[in-house]
């Protein structure tokens, strides 16, 4: 078997997908506004920041000077999700629709919102 060394244009498209790849593997900032609760249209108005890595499988948020560092978290092509205690939030990748919930011994509270990505990638905002 003989192996070919690349050509400089599969080269430089090679390099352009590694790249790419190193790129979304970083870790990426969502800003989130939760605008709905479950009983009540426009009801709030509250931010939310999402930071999630698809490499390392990892999920915190930030709301109201409260930090979440979320187990059982799942992200795929379509859906990004985990769970706390008491709180779990899932997105939409396609929309950036979210959803968060909190469980209370006599009910659950959802509220549903937008995100939209930072524009500043989320490790030079720590």
């Amino acid at each position: 078997m003989r192996i070919r060394p690349l050509s400089a244009p599969s080269l430089a498209v090679a390099l352009t997908l590694v790249a790419l790849r190193t790129a979304s593997a970083a870790p990426q900032q969502l800003n989130c506004i939760l605008t709905d609760t479950a009983d009540q249209l426009a009801s709030e108005n509250r931010p939310l920041i999402v930071v999630f890595d698809d490499a390392a499988k990892t999920l915190t948020a930030q709301a109201g000077g409260q930090n979440y560092s979320f187990d059982n978290v799942s992200i795929s092509n379509i859906a990004i999700s985990g769970s706390l205690d008491s709180n779990s939030v899932g997105i939409d990748r396609s929309s950036f629709g979210i959803v968060w919930q909190q469980y209370r011994a006599d009910k659950v509270a959802t509220e549903f919102g937008q995100c939209r990505r930072a524009s500043v990638p989320a490790a030079a905002a720590h």
